[in-house]
């Protein structure tokens, strides 16, 4: 009956390492490794994302920063100019005298009020107010007046901030309304069009309407889907009379 006594095996660990011994120097490094990316994530999600988001919820404007942040570049607030538009850009010549540099665009729908527009802007980067395009008309003219503005992600979408403030252009549908402020005369227009195109076919010399209809337009872009730059929103309106 011996033989079927049962045995009881200990194993023996005096040469496996982990068993056996700490080794202090690794796990020293590897805990300090770990502190360390713990710590540098931090920071980065700090100063990359968090202060970012936080500027951009209490200020109106963008400053060098944020647009350099991760955030900022990922958002679309990286410095940029449509140079699409540079081909065409040519002296504006008129018998209209200029009263005013400027006019004023409302969008209730958008929540933009009286944003203003630079008549004839010779920057292609429309940072601190939306650019009218030299060349077209103006309001209270016949023909179509061209005008370009920022678009960010729609997340980030101040209406009082011109790098986010055609962030919602594509939410417009036909019918709906914007109007213009121009030497003290309000100009009303409804949307008529919305297009996508590639940049190198925009051409904001371009009419909308047949000549001989004789008509004031309206042609805003921006930059398409916001936060890229891969293609561009052009939302045409027609002026309507008001009796």
């Amino acid at each position: 009956m011996s033989k079927f006594r049962p045995h009881k095996y200990i194993k023996d660990d005096s040469f496996d390492p982990f068993y056996s011994e700490v080794n202090w120097r690794f796990l020293l490094r590897s805990r300090l490794l770990s502190i360390f990316l713990i710590i540098f994530s931090f920071l980065i999600s700090i100063t990359q994302i968090v202060i970012p988001v936080y500027l951009l919820g209490t200020m109106d404007s963008v400053s060098s920063q944020v647009e350099k942040s991760i955030l900022g570049v990922a958002g679309g607030f990286g410095k940029f100019e449509f140079r699409e538009l540079k081909k065409t850009n040519i002296k504006r010549e008129t018998e209209t005298s200029v009263v005013s540099p400027y006019f004023y665009l409302t969008i209730d729908k958008l929540r933009i009020k009286n944003a203003t527009v630079e008549i004839n802007a010779a920057d292609l980067n429309p940072d601190d107010m939306l650019g009218h395009y030299t060349g077209t008309s103006l309001p209270g003219e016949k023909g179509n007046m061209f005008i370009y503005g920022h678009s960010v992600l729609p997340m980030f979408y101040n209406p009082r901030n011109y790098k986010t403030i055609f962030s919602t252009l594509g939410d417009l549908e036909i019918g709906d309304e914007l109007n213009i402020t121009y030497n003290g005369i309000a100009y009303k227009y409804k949307i008529d069009s919305k297009i996508i195109m590639d940049p190198v076919k925009v051409d904001p010399l371009a009419p909308v309407k047949p000549a001989y209809l004789n008509e004031e337009t309206i042609t805003l872009m921006t930059c398409w889907p916001a936060g890229s730059k891969s293609k561009r929103l052009l939302v045409n309106a027609v002026r309507v009379n008001e009796y």
